[in-house]
């Protein structure tokens, strides 16, 4: 019986090449159906992306500005104490100011897509994916023979990317025209074109892993969440979006209202800091009173206090003030 842990014996550089050439054989056609399946979430959460913004970009920018004055009129009110409490955002007011999908994931070679993706019939969707696919087999930089060779690819593949996340068909067809390589290689001998080999193969398994990782990193992206929820809400008949636009809605006229009784309150204090006793006359007012009535030095502490107090909410709101009390 053979002890399975015995390593086999080695074999002649031809047989090793021929075995690492039909792996490799084996693995591409997956590396190419991996990056298209990358390719195709990452198209599919863009244009939700960019429908989601185009529906609350104007909401959210609103609700920004009203969140920007409550904090500036809470800021201002600070003296009042720890009373105030921050409403939780909504959800696709948090989901606006952060990052796309494409912006948190380092995805290899492709840029992130600042315009929507073109609207196409079936028939050109499916067109555009076997373009994809037949461009990804010809210039995937993973099957590169040497560096200057990968350079190449890389180049040709981000153009590839683009162009498909976009859904720019015919960018696609005039790529279908460009060269595979500008240049070619001479392998001198079976030992360079075993390394070349096996450093093929060693870039196309952590490339395969890589979009595991991506696929995976990106179907926890909160717009992935969103995209599904979405979907499922469709499915029930009803219209996310709009259900989304009228959180939003109901959000801001809440807003609103904390901002006016936060005016209100701050209007009614700086009325009262007008009708109090003049900072330049308390002190003679203070020794008059002791003067006259001698019972009333016991209240002179209180009293002081309640000065200050005074003083440090008219001075509170003033930029670089210096505490005077000392």
């Amino acid at each position: 019986m053979a002890n399975p842990n015995q390593s086999p014996a080695k074999t002649s550089l031809h047989e090793q090449i021929e075995q690492i050439s039909v792996l490799l054989n084996s693995l591409r056609p997956r590396l190419v159906e991996a990056e298209a399946e990358l390719s195709d979430r990452l198209a599919a959460i863009s244009a939700f992306e960019f429908k989601l913004r185009s529906r609350i970009a104007k909401l959210t920018d609103k609700l920004d500005k009203l969140d920007a004055e409550i904090a500036e009129l809470k800021r201002k009110m600070r003296w009042l104490g720890e009373g105030w409490q921050t409403d939780p955002e909504n959800e696709a007011a948090a989901w606006a100011s952060g990052k796309t999908a494409s912006e948190t994931g380092d995805y290899r070679y492709r840029e992130v897509s600042k315009e929507p993706r073109q609207s196409l019939a079936e028939d050109e969707k499916a067109s555009l994916k076997q373009l994809y696919r037949q461009l990804a087999r010809r210039f995937h930089p993973d099957m590169a023979i040497d560096e200057a060779d990968r350079e190449y690819r890389t180049q040709m593949m981000m153009a590839i990317n683009a162009a498909y996340a976009a859904g720019d068909l015919e960018k696609l067809e005039l790529l279908l025209l460009e060269p595979d390589a500008p240049h070619t290689i001479t392998i001198q001998s079976d030992e360079e074109q075993l390394e070349l080999l096996a450093r093929e193969l060693t870039r196309v398994q952590n490339r395969l892993q890589e979009i595991e990782d991506e696929l995976a990193r990106l179907d926890k992206h909160k717009s992935a969440l969103m995209m599904r929820r979405q979907e499922e809400v469709a499915r029930a008949g009803r219209d996310w979006f709009a259900e989304v636009e009228a959180q939003l809605r109901e959000d801001i006229a809440k807003r609103q209202i904390e901002r006016d009784v936060l005016e209100t309150q701050l209007v009614n204090m700086e009325e009262f800091d007008e009708t109090a006793v003049a900072d330049a006359d308390f002190a003679d007012i203070m020794l008059e009173a002791t003067l006259d009535d001698s019972s009333f030095e016991s209240e002179i502490s209180a009293e002081f206090d309640r000065y200050l107090h005074r003083r440090r909410s008219k001075n509170y709101f003033e930029e670089d003030s210096e505490d005077d009390f000392d």
